[in-house]
């Protein structure tokens, strides 16, 4: 995953928010709303070649664009499989896609899951609008399971108080930058809770 992130900011010659795609640094093209639309500008590099970027990591963070400006996902052509899938609640959906890649089951039916699983559901819950509210990293053995220190994250009261399209977007970006610093062994496990935009919140 490159470092491609989005910083909103206001544009004074426009008169409205925009967002900058930044990368390592560089400020790399700007999104912004036209008519409904989520737009995206990406510039040159320094020679003048196009720039390349992976589908799944540039949807990351269009999806993370479409939530600062308040562009409506179906509207942004962002988390078009959630309009599908309106009839049925985003954590049945969640379920139905990642219950059997989860390690193990604890006692309260918690899933432990395996780093890659865990960005999977990172990765859905901003497809289906919801917030990866909490998340906390296990070293599973035989007869258990072992906290990580250092691998616990209280998400939703970092982003509190924020409206919900950036409390979700926030939540998750953070949520998937931390899994990709936690430790990358086959017994290491993550637990997830996800909150839907009514508050409720689901141990997944």
């Amino acid at each position: 995953m490159s470092d491609l992130h989005a910083r909103e900011r206001h544009d004074s010659e426009w008169g409205r928010p925009v967002a900058d795609l930044i990368e390592d640094d560089e400020v790399v093209g700007m999104a912004y709303e036209d008519e409904g639309q989520l737009l995206v500008e990406f510039y040159p590099d320094a020679d003048g070649e196009s720039r390349l970027y992976d589908v799944a990591d540039l949807q990351r963070v269009l999806d993370t664009i479409g939530a600062m400006l308040g562009i409506e996902p179906d509207s942004a052509g962002i988390g078009a499989a959630a309009a599908t899938e309106e009839a049925e609640h985003p954590v049945d959906v969640l379920a139905a896609e990642f219950d059997q890649r989860a390690a193990r089951r604890g006692p309260e039916d918690e899933g432990f899951y395996p780093q890659d699983a865990a960005a999977g559901i990172v990765q859905r819950c901003g497809e289906l609008g919801l917030a990866v509210v909490a998340m906390q990293g296990f070293s599973l053995h035989r007869d258990g399971e072992d906290a990580v220190a250092g691998c616990s994250a209280d998400l939703g009261a970092v982003y509190r108080g924020e409206p919900w399209a950036a409390f979700a977007a926030g939540c998750n970006l953070q949520a998937m930058s931390l899994l990709e610093r936690w430790p990358r062994r086959p017994n290491f496990a993550v637990t997830l809770e996800a909150q839907d935009a009514a508050g409720e919140v689901f141990v997944l």
